[in-house]
């Protein structure tokens, strides 16, 4: 499974992720573990979007009066033998249906970002139970570890990607599973030779978590906006001093709202089986291949 990686980049965010999956090793096998730690991820994330992301704006008032305790921050506050049964009982039937609690209050559509959010956190929530597995006197000390994860980190949606990657490296050997970490500036660099546009179709045929392709979009985009929120304060400086001078000398104009929209539900794909027939306007940016344990794929890429 070939992904990015920050863990070269966030020494605290990933002590975390270790406390968390110390904490509740005795719920199971590392994959149920980091389970257990995305859904609690998400409902943090879910939160600080709702407080900080305008977009999120109308669905506060979903959250008004006694629901108020259905976001994350109010676990806090509960004795730790309430938390289990309080996410159990409340939060995930709460959230498995939250597209319609989002109805009863938005005013006209969702947005199609708001909408894909929701979807997302349906699916994850539809089955989710935390099983007696999880000791209750180790959840206050859990709830809190994810609290101190820093907003602008969490905000950041690899977070997953690295809480997946902590728990299948706790097995013993991540190549013997086809885990290969691809640090941020490899794959940065990739993504720069690639230099996808609105009108590109990306593919990872090993997609791992994603992070490829969230650095394409984010690449992309900081072509129009030229924010520096791209590759970001972290970045090697080398590399970020750059990808400042390419979009100085490339300017991107903001395309239509078709191509817009059609870049962001369409142009980043996830996992595509290899074929020999590739679509006619593709960049590729992809890292390891599962039959390649060793070496890079093959970099493909034709001009959109």
């Amino acid at each position: 499974m070939a992904r990015s990686t920050v863990h070269y980049a966030d020494k605290e965010t990933n002590n975390i992720l270790k406390k968390l999956h110390n904490k509740l090793r005795p719920a199971g096998t590392p994959v149920q573990r980091v389970e257990y730690i995305i859904e609690l991820l998400l409902l943090r994330i879910f939160e600080v979007k709702l407080v900080q992301d305008p977009d999120f704006a109308q669905l506060r008032s979903a959250f008004a009066g006694d629901n108020e305790t259905l976001l994350f921050s109010s676990l806090l506050a509960l004795p730790n033998d309430r938390i289990l049964p309080t996410l159990n009982n409340r939060f995930f039937p709460f959230y498995a249906r939250i597209l319609s609690e989002a109805r009863k209050v938005w005013r006209g559509n969702l947005s199609t970002k708001v909408q894909d959010q929701l979807v997302l956190i349906e699916e994850v929530f539809s089955n989710s139970n935390f099983t007696n597995n999880v000791t209750s006197g180790n959840m206050g000390e859990v709830i809190g570890l994810v609290a101190d994860l820093d907003k602008d980190r969490l905000l950041k949606t690899d977070l997953l990607g690295d809480a997946i990657e902590s728990a299948l490296s706790e097995t013993g050997g991540t190549k013997d599973i086809g885990l290969h970490r691809t640090p941020d500036h490899i794959r940065q660099f990739m993504v720069g030779l690639a230099a996808p546009t609105f009108r590109s179709r990306l593919f990872d045929p090993t997609v791992g978590t994603g992070g490829f392709m969230f650095d394409s979009f984010e690449y992309v985009l900081e072509g129009v906006s030229r924010e520096g929120r791209w590759p970001g304060p972290k970045a090697h400086p080398e590399l970020a001093a750059w990808f400042n001078a390419w979009f100085d000398r490339h300017p991107v104009e903001m395309p239509s709202i078709e191509v817009n929209t059609d870049f962001y539900r369409t142009g980043v794909g996830g996992t595509w089986a290899w074929s020999a027939r590739w679509p006619p306007s593709t960049s590729m940016c992809a890292a390891s291949t599962p039959a390649t344990s060793n070496r890079a794929t093959p970099w493909r890429s034709s001009a959109a």
